[in-house]
């Protein structure tokens, strides 16, 4: 494909996982990508390995802790200096956290990233690039939500609710984006592949097995051949259409037991 010179695409949580993905497909359709995580000695890397992949492209690597209130105006300062000629014209919100525990029990500045990371920087990095997307009228915005948007689920609280968040952000947002040539839609995976989830092996192929839980790379073509045919939103998966049509009967005592036995047999009071 020949090389947009100009046209970039800026995924966080880039250096690992789903992320990673999303850098390597996105770089196969001939974007310049900027990689955004935690670490700059892991985006420094992915992107040294992409640049030998992909040598016609450009990859601007930029280690930020998203957590950091000030963080998303720091990423679109550094794109502006580094990069003053790019069209950000993908914008990819994958950074996640995710800590299984009693709400009780989890320390308040884990409380405070995962609201920083999945809510605070996913809005801030749209409004910072969502206004040059409307003037090109061209641009496509994704943002990852999850199947738990739709459950309270015992031990992911927080989780959960910062994922219904990106799930009511998104739709409103694509809503006010209609007709300007700017593409925005969220994605709700059940379970995925990633060091996120951590299963055992084991685990983890029994759980692809049944259709519960899908590999990284498959979970990111999927999200972007929606992005980019335009679609709102979709949920991988026929186990995990069958969980969301139900979602509305589920009532929160029926996790009661399951909550009382996963805390005995996992110890996590």
């Amino acid at each position: 494909m020949q090389q947009k010179h100009n046209r970039y695409a800026l995924v966080t949580g880039g250096s690992s996982g789903m992320g990673l993905e999303y850098v390597r497909m996105l770089a196969s359709r001939g974007y310049n990508v900027i990689i955004v995580a935690l670490f700059q000695n892991e985006t420094d890397e992915v992107a040294a390995r992409m640049s030998a992949e992909h040598p016609d492209l450009d990859f601007l690597s930029i280690g930020m802790d998203l957590s950091d209130a000030q963080a998303p105006g720091k990423v679109y300062d550094i794109v502006s200096r580094q990069r003053p000629e790019a069209e950000v014209e993908v914008l990819i919100n994958n950074a996640g956290m995710l800590h299984a525990m009693h709400f009780r029990n989890m320390a308040p500045e884990k409380i405070s990233s995962i609201i920083m990371v999945h809510n605070h920087a996913t809005a801030m990095l749209c409004r910072y690039f969502l206004p040059a997307m409307l003037e090109r009228h061209r641009g496509y915005i994704l943002n990852i939500s999850s199947l738990a948007a739709w459950f309270p689920f015992p031990f992911l609280t927080t989780y959960a609710s910062t994922k219904s968040f990106i799930r009511i952000f998104t739709r409103a947002l694509r809503t006010e984006c209609q007709k300007t040539g700017v593409k925005v839609c969220s994605i709700y995976f059940g379970a995925v592949d990633t060091p996120l989830i951590g299963l055992p092996p084991k685990l983890s192929r029994l759980a692809r097995h049944i259709g519960v839980m899908i590999r990284p790379e498959t979970a990111a073509k999927k999200a972007l051949d929606m992005m980019f045919r335009g679609r709102s939103g979709r949920i991988p998966g026929f186990v995990n259409k069958i969980g969301w049509l139900f979602a509305p009967l589920i009532r929160p005592w029926i996790f009661g037991p399951i909550e009382r036995k996963v805390t005995k047999k996992w110890n996590l009071r």
